[in-house]
């Protein structure tokens, strides 16, 4: 039995990957109850006492506004913390995989960044995840694993937001000039213990398969939950914001299809699969 460790189990990727560990895997969810991991006292009880073999590292402060307006804080949650973990591993040999985002690049150059692209954040979540980044290079057993657009059960997020305004039949305005690939908790999450239990390295992107636009994922939802609403477009630069945000961070997947020998789902089944099974049921009771 491989003993295991999944920071951040109570946010959104973190209560998918709790719900489809692999056989052969006994893991452990970490929560803020558990320890203060930007703090070596808190890394050891929360994590170093369990001695994992795996780390499954997704806690992060993740509020991209919030980073903006608390540097300080985003910086500690998410470099801070990152590294103490990383120096953790280290010690133990643990096997490190570090959930990063899209948000280390600029989105300036409309094509899919690829994964040794030099990153350029253009924010402070970008810069603190990419300090992670950095931490967890220095782990000889290390796999970084890029994520973006998450959506999915157990956290309010854009779909839910979505779906919630147009059940109350408030407005619908949404950004329709700002790209990438959105990702469904539920299908990720089993993609990232099957690269976990792997020998990859380095650092491999993971999203659903397709790029879209803000609008193109609000009207699929709609469409999903048979709701016939307008959605008005708006510039980027239109939405106010104290960060700014890449134009175009999606992620090519051609590393993670060579690797897995195939592609993720597409983003188009996971935002249907998540109205039909979650959205619509919850509101049916």
């Amino acid at each position: 039995m491989v003993e295991a460790v999944v920071t951040g189990s109570a946010g959104m990727l973190g209560q998918a990957l709790m719900a489809c560990v692999p056989d052969g895997i006994n893991a452990r969810g970490v929560t803020r109850a558990d320890g203060d991991l930007a703090s070596p006292a808190g890394v050891a009880s929360a994590i170093e006492a369990h001695s994992p073999a795996l780390v499954i590292h997704c806690a992060a402060y993740t509020d991209v506004d919030g980073c903006e307006r608390d540097p300080a804080r985003a910086w500690r949650e998410n470099a801070v913390a990152t590294r103490f973990i990383a120096d953790a591993c280290r010690r133990t040999g643990a096997r490190l995989i570090f959930v990063s985002t899209d948000y280390v690049f600029d989105g300036v150059e409309p094509r899919p960044h690829v994964e040794d692209e030099a990153p350029c954040p253009i924010n402070a979540y970008g810069e603190s995840k990419l300090a992670g980044e950095q931490a967890v290079a220095a782990v000889a057993d290390h796999l970084t694993i890029r994520i973006q657009w998450v959506y999915g059960p157990g956290r309010r997020n854009f779909v839910s937001a979505v779906y919630d305004r147009a059940v109350r039949g408030e407005p619908l305005r949404v950004v329709a000039n700002q790209w990438g690939c959105p990702t469904y908790t539920p299908h990720a999450a089993p993609l990232i213990w099957r690269a976990a239990v792997s020998p990859w390295s380095g650092t491999v992107h993971l999203a659903g398969a397709g790029i879209a636009s803000w609008v193109d994922v609000a009207r699929e939802a709609l469409a999903a939950a048979e709701i016939d609403r307008d959605v008005e477009p708006l510039d980027l630069d239109e939405w106010p914001s104290p960060a700014r945000k890449p134009r175009f961070s999606a992620m090519a997947l051609n590393r993670w299809a060579a690797l897995a020998g195939e592609y993720p789902p597409e983003w188009q089944s996971g935002v249907r699969a998540y109205v039909h099974d979650h959205l619509l049921t919850e509101a049916g009771g």
